[in-house]
């Protein structure tokens, strides 16, 4: 399954010489959430938010380009187990998508667990099975510089509260960022937080934020939870209709820990799917291609034909037969694909004056052809949608 349906045009563009007041501007502007640094037309980076609350700044005269997190860009063809491994291991909530070298849109840890969550693989997996987030205690009366430090120090985005040994809300970074920075986005519904934010002045009177108790900043009413022995889809369901990155998990009337959608991304990237399928290059050494251009049409071939085997739900053979040629003084890519499998046989061929591209298009050639081939017979039951 592929992580096209999912892109978003959820971003903003900025250069790194920008300052800061720029990317809050044009986040409250345009309603986004994600914020894509560049320098120039190269791509650097995403805005790492928890460097803005480690010292005291000057929003207006502070430059981006000192807040950049570097990420892996992903195709838009990248499949969802891919995807999930590499947010969970970069730390991400978004993760920017190109097609034909060029960023296109962004995907968020929450749409991709939506579409994960879809996969058969998901469907008995329990609440229970997810590894939970057990951080260290945080009271209401605690200050909030106490909340900053354990955020920080175990890298988590949220910590539940508690009152005398039960939980009494949740808080968030994104809940403490906006406070620091003085930002109320129309998209946020925390009647106190607006109220707080149009006192004036939150980034002189940081000093004295970092003293004021934890309930100041916390979500205390309404809160969302779920039940230890509860199936992952309906959780997952209950995250993203309400948009919540995590969720209380109770069981016996005590908190137990919190549903992440970063653990539920450790799931789905750790999922073992069987290899079925065996891959023959065909003219691949005749080529003029370099060693990393080599290595790029196996791991293309390798991760397209993953998600074919998911379609065809059988076993596959597959030659790839590639060659090279000037035409007009440019190279170009000439690239066939035979794929066998019991009683079947489908060809597809394509020529493209990029590698990348002409490896991509000949396998969606043939995955059409799968879906056209198999449509209505019950024995090919992966979904072709």
């Amino acid at each position: 399954m592929e992580i096209k349906p999912i892109v978003t045009e959820d971003f903003v563009v900025l250069d790194d010489e920008s300052m800061l007041s720029e990317l809050i501007g044009k986040m409250k502007t345009f309603e986004k959430r994600v914020g894509l640094v560049f320098r120039k037309d190269k791509y650097l980076g995403l805005i790492e938010k928890k460097k803005l609350l480690k010292s005291r700044i000057d929003v207006t005269k502070t430059k981006i380009k000192n807040y950049v997190q570097n990420t892996p860009i992903l195709n838009e063809n990248a499949d969802i187990i891919e995807t999930a491994y590499l947010m969970y291991q970069s730390n991400i909530k978004h993760v920017p998508v190109e097609r034909e070298k060029k960023i296109i849109g962004v995907v968020s840890s929450l749409d991709l667990v939506r579409l994960a969550i879809k996969l058969p693989e998901m469907k008995k997996v329990k609440v229970k099975d997810i590894k939970l987030s057990k951080t260290a205690k945080l009271n209401k009366t605690d200050p909030i510089a106490t909340a900053m430090t354990i955020m920080h120090q175990e890298r988590v985005d949220h910590l539940p509260v508690f009152d005398q040994g039960k939980v009494y809300g949740i808080i968030s970074f994104k809940d403490i960022l906006r406070r620091y920075l003085n930002w109320s986005p129309k998209r946020d519904v925390s009647a106190k937080f607006n109220q707080m934010a149009n006192s004036g002045g939150a980034l002189a009177n940081m000093p004295k934020l970092d003293q004021l108790p934890v309930s100041d900043f916390s979500t205390n009413d309404n809160l969302f939870n779920v039940q230890s022995n509860e199936s992952l889809v309906n959780a997952t369901k209950v995250m993203v209709d309400n948009r919540l990155s995590d969720l209380l998990v109770m069981e016996n009337n005590e908190f137990v820990g919190l549903l992440t959608v970063k653990n539920i991304l450790r799931n789905v990237s750790s999922l073992k799917v069987p290899k079925n399928y065996n891959i023959k290059f065909v003219g691949l050494n005749d080529t003029k291609l370099n060693p990393y251009q080599k290595y790029t049409v196996k791991k293309i071939a390798s991760n397209e034909a993953f998600k074919l085997q998911r379609k065809i739900n059988n076993e596959m053979n597959l030659v790839i037969h590639l060659k090279d040629y000037d035409k007009g003084g440019k190279q170009k890519f000439s690239i066939h694909l035979r794929i066998e499998t019991p009683g079947q046989m489908i060809s597809s061929e394509q020529h493209d004056w990029e590698l990348e591209t002409a490896l991509r298009k000949v396998f969606n050639n043939a995955k059409n052809s799968v879906k056209k081939k198999f449509r209505g017979d019950s024995s090919w039951d992966k979904p072709y949608e």
